[in-house]
């Protein structure tokens, strides 16, 4: 099957939209295109329905690949506002190569803006 032009950030934008408008105990979507690959969708998702766990973050993949030609995969971390927070403070790790450079951060009140 041919490969078809895949528009990443368009792509993160609208899962993002999608997973807020969806799950009422996601308070915010950060995706992070830091050294992912051109089809690769990388995003914490701060969740406001989350106990607090342990300090280790795992990233999900959500399994979108559909075999369409459009193939990318969607990871996803979610974590509680104060792991969050020990992110952005170096406290907590992300996986290797992730990072906070660049995200793009999603909410319900505002819509793709860079911190």
């Amino acid at each position: 099957m041919a490969t078809i032009a895949f528009d990443r950030d368009a792509t993160a934008k609208w899962y993002a939209e999608r997973h807020l408008n969806v799950d009422d105990g996601i308070a915010e979507v950060v995706y992070l295109p830091r050294n992912a690959d051109d089809r690769e969708i990388r995003f914490l998702e701060i969740n406001n329905d989350m106990l607090d766990a342990d300090d280790s973050l795992e990233p999900v993949d959500f399994g979108v690949d559909m075999g369409d030609g459009n193939e990318h995969v969607l990871w996803v971390i979610d974590l509680t506002r104060k792991q969050y927070e020990l992110v952005v403070k170096n406290r907590l790790s992300l996986p290797e190569s992730w990072t906070l450079d660049d995200a793009v951060h999603y909410s319900r009140t505002e819509r793709g803006h860079k911190r």
